[in-house]
């Protein structure tokens, strides 16, 4: 029977493996197809290359292997020209002694595959060729998806035969080799540049490095990076495996003072060196830099470089920080996918110092409404105990980020996937997330993915030595193909949205804008040079004027002030700076997180600002809705007086109508700064400053006593557009400042001397 049964094998290959195949284009027959390649990622074991599995040698010595290493691997086969295809026969390595797992897809134009096979499993009773029957399809293209086996998570095919019917095909007079890749994990080489194991020319790298002194954390370009460029402080090749470091240190090198967090991250750039393409364009609209979701208007789509996305990295989270504030420890951002100003996905490893395992779940940042927190695996707490199910430090795992359109009706639902591949095989997904609300699906918005370690702690006390580390060791995106033709961008067609208002700026040209000293005793644009008038944005009551000072009643309640001016459209490099001096009452509440806060606005030209407005939980008012800025909170008198922070937050497109008077309707974007304390009776200078960078804006503030600082923090909103400032306001939390809250009356607030608004070069 062994004999019989190995004579019928060779007739069969060998009728395969002749100069031509037996082709019956009437497709009445099932014959052998003249397959003339096999091919796979050059991660084969030694000389066990793809080519092996077509060769028509059965011996067990010339078979495919290839290690799965986290993810399936794909053995491809290409029959030459669309063909029928009725079905298929595999000798599995060792197959009379285990099942090997495995899974077959088919395709007519190597872009768009159709399962044929679904997930199964081999026999496991014969070295032989199995016999897979199925439907008749039409293929030119074959898919072998192959996960393991029984023993191990090896891959090994000795010989592979297709049968159906169609064109004749000549066989190749010499195989096609695949190139092996390096010696290292997952074939990388140790020896090699991350740009030389890795397709990098669609990245540029930014670390925390200021090697140029411009205050700016350093970035380097796809053609740089792509050529070999390495930094062994931050981003570089690991000599054992081969895999491409991110090191992020809360401190960086040189100085993290820039960003609230410190990166060493990779930012997607769908240009590939082309640098006649901008990053991206004034206006946040798409370009074929970046991509967009297939629910964006026609418009957005034909003017992008692609449509919905997938990235899928593999990677080991090698060390988190163990110090600093509870809920920032152990913490690091290894996958996003960013838009203009929000992130639709930021997806977040964290391992506590006490426990054995990490989490992983990730944050939804829309564009419009409140962020959500997804746990995956674990749990995000700040004191969570040791999740069984949870991810070991250098363990490697697979993720995959997918953004999928979903017909419904006549509509097209943004779908956020999430997929975590574990390095025995197992799988977990997160529950498709429905992003039809988040306000990403307009004509003037775009995204592009990131990958690496962007910290997520910046309060540890050792900055320099208490880093995280990610060693990733493959990274691949795809995006759908943008459509060739739409109606331009800003069109006016039906499905293009409003955009936001024009405004009549003043290009801004460096000098004094507003230096308001209240000398005239007045809350108006009086005789004071460079005056400007004050508004009330709570309550009537909340001005209080004399001679030197303008006070901003708080007492029992909540308060703000502000001012408009005429709006400043700064170019890139220049800063808007606020300086504003004040003085305590006698009277400090205690224990008082984000009760002082100053913002810079762009009014969006709506002339209803340039009055007295009021505004509060219950009747909130639409005329601070979405207006483009950013606010600056102090904390005041924290019990824990080391715990005293400045955060910097950007205002949303929200619907909360309070401007100053409830942080919901922003995006913290970070915070930090010495401790500090305010005392009574007492004369302090704060400062808030905007500058313009070439890509996105720098926030900085800082508090001041008889000269000196007593603290200062600053931070980059990477790709923000708002660049048009015009209007300057104050809040105070109630029971912040001041035992009263009628005015004309000794401590009911604190009392301004003086409030500059000035453009600097």
């Amino acid at each position: 029977m062994a004999q019989r049964s190995w004579t019928t094998i060779c007739f069969c290959l060998a009728s395969v493996y002749g100069s031509q195949a037996i082709a019956n284009t009437a497709c009445d027959a099932s014959d052998p197809l003249t397959i003339i390649s096999a091919t796979d990622d050059g991660l084969y074991e030694e000389t066990h290359g793809p080519e092996n599995a077509i060769d028509g040698n059965l011996d067990s010595d010339s078979r495919w292997s290839n290690q799965s290493q986290g993810a399936p691997k794909t053995l491809l086969l290409d029959l030459g020209a669309k063909q029928t295809l009725k079905s298929l026969s595999i000798a599995w390595y060792n197959g009379d002694t285990r099942k090997s797992n495995f899974a077959v897809e088919v395709s007519t134009d190597g872009v768009a595959y159709d399962i044929l096979l679904p997930e199964q499993a081999s026999g496991g009773t014969s070295s032989a060729l199995e016999a897979f029957a199925f439907d008749p399809v039409a293929a030119q293209f074959i898919r072998l998806l192959n996960n393991g086996n029984e023993a191990n998570d090896w891959n090994s095919i000795v010989e592979v035969a297709a049968f159906g019917c169609g064109v004749a095909v000549d066989k190749p007079d010499q195989p096609v080799v695949t190139e092996r890749r390096g010696s290292g994990m997952f074939g990388l080489d140790p020896e090699a540049s991350p740009g030389e194991n890795f397709d990098l020319l669609g990245w540029y790298v930014t670390t925390p490095a200021d090697d140029d002194g411009d205050g700016i954390s350093d970035s380097v370009y796809e053609t740089a990076l792509a050529a070999g460029w390495t930094d062994p402080r931050y981003f570089y090749t690991d000599p054992a495996t081969g895999g491409m470091v991110f090191r992020v240190t809360p401190a960086g090198a040189k100085t993290s003072a820039n960003t609230s967090y410190t990166r060493t991250e990779l930012r997607g750039m769908l240009r590939r060196g082309d640098d006649t393409i901008e990053t991206r364009v004034d206006g946040g609209y798409p370009n074929k830099n970046n991509w967009v979701f297939s629910s964006a208007p026609l418009s957005a789509q034909a003017a992008s470089g692609g449509v919905d996305g997938k990235m899928t990295a593999t990677l080991a989270v090698n060390q988190v920080t163990r110090l600093g504030k509870a809920y920032q420890v152990g913490r690091v951002v290894i996958g996003q996918i960013h838009a203009k100003n929000d992130e639709p996905i930021r997806l977040y490893y964290r391992k506590l110092p006490q426990n054995k395992y990490g989490s992983l779940y990730f944050a939804h940042d829309p564009e419009v409404g409140k962020e959500a927190w997804v746990d995956v695996i674990g749990s995000r707490g700040d004191r969570i105990d040791n999740p069984e199910d949870g991810i070991a430090l250098d363990e490697v795992f697979t993720y995959e980020i997918e953004v999928k359109g979903a017909p419904e009706g006549d509509q097209i639902i943004p779908m956020l996937y999430l997929t975590i591949i574990r390095d025995d095989g197992s799988v977990v997904k997160a529950e498709p997330f429905d992003m039809r609300d988040s306000g990403f699906s307009v004509e003037d918005e775009f995204m592009f993915f990131k990958a690496g370690a962007y910290a997520g702690n910046n309060t540890s006390p050792e900055p320099e030595t208490d880093f995280d580390k990610v060693i990733f060791y493959a990274l691949d995106v795809s995006h759908d193909p943008a459509p060739a033709e739409g109606p331009a961008l800003g069109a006016g067609k039906p499905d293009a949205p409003a955009k936001r208002a024009p405004v009549a700026a003043t290009l801004a040209t460096p000098g004094v804008v507003v230096n308001d000293s209240f000398t005239d005793g007045g809350r108006d644009d009086g005789a004071d040079a460079a005056d400007s008038n004050w508004l009330t944005t709570t309550a009537s009551s909340a001005i209080e004027v004399s001679t030197g000072s303008l006070g901003l009643v708080s007492g029992g309640s909540g308060r703000g002030i502000r001012t408009t001016f005429a709006p400043q459209a700064l170019a890139e490099g220049q800063t808007l700076q606020a300086t504003f001096t004040f003085i305590t009452p006698a009277t400090i509440g205690e224990d008082r997180e984000s009760a002082f806060r100053i913002g810079l606005y762009d009014t969006l030209g709506r002339a209803g600002l340039e009055a007295d407005l009021s505004a509060s939980s219950d009747t909130p008012n639409p005329l601070y809705d979405g207006l483009p800025g950013y606010m600056i909170d102090f904390d005041v008198n924290l019990a824990d007086t080391a715990a005293a922070n400045i955060d910097i937050r950007k205002h949303k497109q929200d619907t909360q109508g309070r401007l100053l008077g409830t942080t919901k309707g922003y995006d913290n974007l970070g915070g930090g700064g010495a401790a500090y304390q305010f005392a009574p009776e007492q004369t302090y200078t704060g400062v808030i400053a905007i500058q313009k960078l070439a890509e996105g804006v720098k926030i900085a503030g800082s508090l001041s006593q008889d000269g000196s600082i007593l603290s200062e923090v600053s931070l980059v909103d990477e790709g923000s557009d708002v660049d048009t400032f015009g209007m300057l306001a104050f809040h105070v939390n109630s029971k912040t400042f001041g035992a009263s809250k009628d005015t004309d009356t000794p401590d009911n607030g604190i009392d301004f001397t003086n409030v500059t608004i000035e453009v600097l070069p």
